[in-house]
């Protein structure tokens, strides 16, 4: 860098020198070299953890749409806007779970079928806003045997938590086959229970279908509010409802 003695005052680039104005008066520099190329960055193993972080954030970005995807008509009722991001960390923490290995494909489903990874994907939120133990208040799971809750019957004014305005809630079970390798799957729904907060009791049973193929199973469950004016049901923002991942086998 110098300092430019002259009666014109230069400003701009010429060539690779840089004339700018400063407190200490007329300054000339040298353009340097900044940054990293595209070659650089490809081929300099100081750039390897970088890249490899980048390609498993990528990954994992890719493998957020299939597992959205396999109750999406929950989620598009029971969302928080936090959703994507949280599959993203979700798939990340099982991706980590397997060997490392340059097919990150190979590594994520060696990862999804270690005990850990069913641990992170148990209890897993659509909207983390409204979380199962806030809309249910006793503990529950999914009986893979059977094919129905832990809990069938139950008092709807005691264990169900209401919002503000809600007089009645959908319910809705889902149990889903997934192939971490492949990405195939399948999802089957059950019939639709609406309760009415009136109701002494109420029955949680669900009929549902066998999956034909197991891989990786998922059990979800789905709680939806409305209220009814005048003769019309009027469903509560999607941010009272709850879509909760309740059995992993």
């Amino acid at each position: 860098m110098a300092k430019v003695v002259s009666e014109l005052a230069f400003k701009g680039t010429l060539d690779d020198i840089t004339f700018y104005q400063t407190e200490h008066g007329n300054i000339a520099r040298m353009k340097g070299n900044t940054g990293v190329t595209k070659e650089e960055f490809k081929n300099n193993p100081i750039f390897d953890r970088i890249r490899q972080q980048g390609a498993a954030l990528g990954f994992c970005t890719l493998k957020s749409k299939v597992f959205k995807g396999l109750v999406q008509p929950f989620y598009s009722k029971a969302h928080a806007s936090s959703l994507f991001g949280r599959c993203n960390q979700l798939l990340l923490a099982i991706l980590r779970e397997g060997i490392p290995q340059e097919d990150l494909n190979q590594q994520f489903y060696e990862g999804l079928q270690t005990d850990t990874a069913k641990r992170f994907l148990l209890g897993f939120e659509g909207n983390q806003c409204c979380p199962l133990p806030a809309v249910f208040t006793p503990p529950l799971s999914f009986d893979w045997e059977r094919k129905q809750l832990s809990i069938q019957e139950i008092s709807p004014l005691t264990m169900i938590i209401w919002p503000e305005k809600a007089t009645q809630v959908e319910v809705q079970i889902a149990i889903a086959n997934w192939h971490g390798l492949t990405n195939n799957r399948e999802t089957l729904y059950s019939n639709v229970i609406l309760i009415t907060k009136s109701e002494t009791e109420a029955q949680l049973t669900f009929d549902l279908d066998d999956l034909e193929e197991h891989d990786l199973w998922l059990a979800y469950i789905h709680f939806r509010f409305s209220y009814t004016q005048y003769n019309k049901v009027k469903y509560l923002d999607k941010v009272h409802n709850s879509a909760t991942l309740i059995g992993v086998k």
